[in-house]
């Protein structure tokens, strides 16, 4: 059943244009990326945030596609033929969510990979993409829950998308104040790649970070977990279901 069922999701994502856009996007973001660090473009202060969007842009943009794709799904009455279908609508539409997940933590594997931007190791990368994708489930249930059609879906989009501002402007306090942004998803996971970027200059004593790497990895995986559970009863209970 797995199997087919991601034989059928891959294809209506790549036939509708806009998701099949949303699927390179991020990969397109990380060559534009890798462009700017080889060539010099951005550097110093500027090569970390932009390490930093690199590694978390891919949870939201996968998050879009997948919310996308389920609004097509409510606009074509699938949501009505599964209730009455043997197959569980949860089941589903956590499905549909977790196939957006896992490529959203592919492709922030390899734009982490391909720009060499962030200096950690493979188990590291791994950990950063999986803690930056689980922006895909928040932003597809919370498009879910507030747009009943795309032209709603776009501006539930945006105005998710203006979070993604707290962990840039977060990335410039290394004290207290960090916390202000700590609500955004992506402060956990861009705090951790500040760390990484930050580890020769802390390790000689010179700078201090109020947590290590794996403990805005730990956090920041348990609170955005709390996060999709909410998003996720916003959801089912504005649909519903």
């Amino acid at each position: 059943m797995l199997l087919a069922l991601s034989k059928f999701e891959l294809k209506n994502l790549l036939r509708d244009k806009m998701t099949a856009v949303m699927i390179i996007y991020p990969l397109v973001l990380g060559g534009i990326g890798k462009y700017l660090i080889d060539n010099n473009i951005v550097e110093d202060q500027a090569l970390g945030i932009t390490a930093m969007f690199m590694a978390i842009i891919a949870g939201f943009a996968y998050g879009a596609m997948a919310g996308f794709s389920l609004l097509d799904d409510r606009d074509d009455q699938v949501f009505a033929s599964i209730q009455i279908s043997q197959m569980s609508l949860s089941y589903y539409i956590w499905f549909k969510v977790a196939f957006a997940y896992f490529f959203a933590t592919i492709s922030g594997f390899f734009i982490i990979w391909f720009t060499a931007a962030i200096p950690v190791s493979t188990g590291d990368m791994l950990l950063i993409s999986l803690l930056a994708a689980l922006q895909t489930p928040i932003t597809a249930f919370l498009i879910n829950a507030f747009a009943n059609n795309k032209v709603e879906g776009f501006i539930t989009m945006k105005a998710t998308g203006f979070l993604l501002l707290f962990p840039a402007a977060g990335f410039f306090f290394l004290d207290a104040l960090e916390w202000l942004f700590a609500i955004a998803p992506g402060h956990w996971p861009a705090k951790a790649v500040q760390s990484a970027i930050l580890r020769p200059q802390i390790d000689a004593g010179l700078l201090n970070m109020n947590l290590s790497f794996y403990q805005y990895i730990l956090i920041g995986i348990l609170y955005n977990m709390i996060l999709v559970l909410v998003a996720y009863r916003i959801f089912k209970n504005k649909n519903h279901l």
